[in-house]
């Protein structure tokens, strides 16, 4: 059985919004009214939950085999694009740097250079490549070479993410530590599920009231954010045993989430869990919406490309204007709107000539998985 991997119309709009607040930050503005990243990427993590649950109950069988092709597919769906995007993005801070002394995003290794350590460098370089365990850069205050753990590290800079070239790339370490769980965990009993995330929810309570909350642990420290994942997956369970939603009815309930979501009131935002309850007892509805209507589908198949080419496009566009016409920062809001549709058209391009083609080779890879029945 085939299995559509999007809910387009959100997916697309959570990408947009951690775009649009990190392109109104580079040019000296805030993105107030819509959904702040935070909260945009914890909802990624419910969906990817969902997701993964659905493939792993329906597309790839509980055996090595299937593990294997579920696992290598993974990687090479999360890699592809990024080690394109990664490849270019340096190449154009080298050229950068040849040309006119700034090396843009990789400002921090040349300046840095002669100090780094070999642990440093090889932290650095490690997690540029292999992504696992960027999300830990938020945790390593950086000292005359060296990184030295702390958990206040976001108030005690410069950190280790300096050394990151696509910063966003850190929730893909997330998603990477999940995915290498999900076969043992989402296939098994939905209490088993469910106390998971009970436990992982508490630890991360228990671990704030302790005084261990900041920004590295609010949504960077996988053993509290597999909760979200987990909840996703009991979300996918819990849609099964719902009757066939009308098409109309479908429609609405969409469009009234996405619109909640993306211009949240302010209720939302200062209750997350509560919306992300709300999120996912509506994922069932918004799957079968987005396997209804082909464009939302590609709008859904944007929001990764969109979600790492952002950050590259709008600091090297930001970059220029600074150098060009620095009174502009903080004053032309055209600007931080042209570079998101910029990154959403590289986003098309991404997706044509890289996404799609090994898409289609994944998906004939996934049908030597021992297809199972829903």
């Amino acid at each position: 059985m085939a299995v559509v991997l999007t809910m387009g119309s959100l997916r697309f709009l959570l990408a947009l919004a951690v775009a649009g607040g990190h392109a109104a930050s580079f040019f000296g503005f805030t993105a107030a009214w819509i959904l702040p990243g935070s909260r945009a990427v914890q909802i990624f993590y419910i969906i990817s939950g969902f997701l993964m649950a659905m493939i792993l109950n329906r597309k790839y069988a509980d055996t090595p085999h299937g593990n294997w092709i579920f696992y290598t597919n993974r990687v090479v769906k999360i890699f592809a694009p990024y080690v394109v995007i990664l490849a270019v993005t340096v190449a154009i801070c080298l050229l950068s740097k040849a040309a006119t002394g700034n090396a843009l995003l990789m400002e921090s290794w040349f300046t840095e250079a002669g100090s780094l350590t070999f642990s440093t460098w090889a932290f650095g370089l490690l997690t540029n490549i292999f992504i696992i365990g960027q999300e830990w850069s938020f945790l390593l205050v950086y000292r005359a070479g060296a990184l030295v753990f702390s958990l206040q590290a976001f108030s005690e800079p410069p950190t280790a993410s300096q050394f990151i070239v696509i910063v966003p790339a850190w929730t893909l370490s997330i998603e990477l530590l999940f995915y290498i769980i999900a076969p043992f965990i989402l296939r098994r009993h939905f209490l088993l599920i469910a106390a998971l995330a009970c436990a992982s929810h508490y630890f991360r309570f228990e671990a704030y009231h302790l005084g261990f909350y900041n920004e590295a642990t609010n949504y960077r420290f996988f053993p509290f954010e597999l909760s979200l994942f987990l909840y996703g997956s009991i979300c996918f369970r819990l849609g099964k045993l719902l009757p066939s939603i009308d098409a109309r009815w479908s429609l609405v309930i969409t469009a009234v989430t996405v619109i909640t979501i993306v211009f949240l009131p302010r209720y939302f935002l200062e209750h997350q869990f509560q919306l992300y309850a709300v999120v996912g007892v509506l994922l069932p509805v918004l799957f079968d919406f987005s396997r209804r209507n082909n464009w939302d589908r590609s709008l859904g198949e944007l929001s990764y490309p969109l979600y790492l080419v952002h950050w590259p496009v709008v600091a090297f566009i930001a970059s220029l204007v600074r150098e060009i016409e620095p009174s502009s920062i903080g004053k032309i809001a055209a600007f931080p709107i042209a570079t998101v549709a910029i990154s959403i058209a590289a986003s098309v391009l991404i997706n044509r000539y890289i996404v799609n083609p090994i898409d289609d080779w994944r998906q004939t890879r996934a049908k030597t998985a021992e297809t199972v029945s829903a």
